[in-house]
């Protein structure tokens, strides 16, 4: 679940980012204890400590409300995988940082962002967002994995969103709580291991 800062005192007077991001904050909290059905802007401000007319001020309404909050939560992740890459050796070790990443996102996040997901208004301003940073990280993966196994970009491009999907339903796995968050990366990465090797053998650059 996204953490949340303790909340000033009284007396003390937030900055509008930080106001919108404790806006966000406790909405997102609602949501992952009761569903997007008990969201309103007047319960928001309740559980924030503000008007509901200073909610309006940020978010003209409702549906606006819940879209920040999935884009916000998709930039986390953005950031967070990012960050793994970075740590990450080689390809082997990008692959492994990025899936454990997800997987622990999804863990303490995947009630919230299923239940965003699942509002069409919300998911609809999520798709184009979503489109661009999947292509990214298409992109940078499938290059490094052409490189790494001697495979066609083409063939890297279709085994990174295959890879990707997989990915994505056990995350759903996850906060259905189908399996352990532990024993699905293992397992995850004991296909992509295999998977690899075996792109490595059947479509191997000439």
């Amino acid at each position: 679940m996204t953490k949340t800062k303790p909340a000033k005192s009284p007396g003390q007077r937030l900055d509008p980012i930080e106001r919108k991001n404790m806006i966000l904050d406790r909405t997102a909290v609602l949501i992952a204890r009761e569903g997007v059905s008990a969201v309103s802007m007047e319960r928001v401000g309740r559980e924030a400590g503000v008007s509901k007319a200073l909610v309006y001020a940020y978010f003209k309404n409702q549906t606006a409300l819940l879209q920040a909050l999935l884009l916000r939560e998709q930039r986390r992740l953005s950031e967070q995988q990012s960050s793994a890459v970075g740590r990450a050796g080689d390809f082997k070790g990008r692959i492994q940082n990025t899936t454990r990443t997800y997987l622990r996102y999804f863990e303490e996040n995947g009630v919230l962002l299923q239940r965003l997901l699942n509002e069409p208004n919300v998911a609809a301003a999520f798709e184009e967002h979503d489109r661009a940073e999947r292509a990214r990280i298409v992109n940078s993966l499938a290059r490094q994995m052409a490189e790494t196994h001697q495979v066609p970009l083409r063939v890297a491009k279709v085994a990174t969103e295959l890879s990707m999907a997989m990915t994505g339903a056990a995350g759903e796995m996850i906060s259905r709580g189908d399996i352990s968050r532990d024993k699905v990366e293992e397992i995850i990465l004991c296909l992509f291991d295999g998977s690899m090797e075996s792109l490595g053998r059947q479509f191997a650059k000439p």
